[in-house]
C-alpha cells in the first residue's frame, strides 16, 4: 500500500470517530434542553445540568478530532524521509502514522498505528531513518520505509 491508500483510511477512521462524537453531541443537547419552566423537580434540573457539561466537553473533544482530520487531510500528498510529525513509517511489522492518536485498525494484514507526539514510540521513531530499527518494550522493529 502506498501512502496516499493508508492515509484515506486513516482519513475513514477519524471520520468515524468525528461521526460519533457528533452522535454523543446531539444527544446530550438534547437531554440539556429541557425547558426549565416545565421542570419543577430538581433533579431534572441537575441532570439537565450535567448534560449541558457532557455537551460541552464532547464538542471540545469534537473540535479537537476536526483539527486532527484537517491535519491529516493536509498531509495526503506530502513525503518524508525520516521519521517526523506526519511522516508514515512502514516497518517489518506494521505502520506508525506520526500525527494524531486513533485506535489501531489493519489493513491488507498490517496493523496501522496512529500515534500522537506524546505517545512514548513517537520519540523512539523521531529522526530514524530507513534501515535503523528501534525497541518498544520486548519488541523490535525495524523501519523499512518512511513516506
Amino acid at each position: 500500500m502506498n501512502r496516499e491508500e493508508i492515509l484515506g483510511k486513516i482519513i475513514e477512521e477519524q471520520q468515524r470517530v468525528i461521526d460519533n462524537l457528533l452522535q454523543s453531541v446531539e444527544r446530550y443537547k438534547t437531554a440539556s434542553d429541557l425547558d426549565e419552566d416545565d421542570t419543577s423537580d430538581p433533579d431534572d434540573l441537575a441532570r439537565q445540568t450535567e448534560a449541558k457539561d457532557m455537551q460541552l466537553r464532547f464538542e471540545k473533544m469534537l473540535a479537537k478530532e476536526k483539527k486532527d482530520m484537517a491535519f491529516v487531510q493536509a498531509e495526503k500528498n506530502k513525503n518524508y524521509t525520516q521519521a517526523e510529525l506526519g511522516a508514515l513509517v512502514e516497518t517489518d511489522k506494521n505502520y506508525f502514522f506520526m500525527a494524531v492518536p486513533l485506535p489501531k485498525f489493519t489493513v491488507n494484514g498490517k496493523e496501522i498505528f496512529c500515534i500522537s507526539p506524546d505517545a512514548p514510540i513517537f520519540q523512539k521513531l523521531k529522526n530514524k531513518k530507513v534501515g535503523d530499527t528501534v525497541e518498544m518494550g520486548t519488541n523490535t522493529f525495524e523501519i523499512k520505509s518512511i513516506s
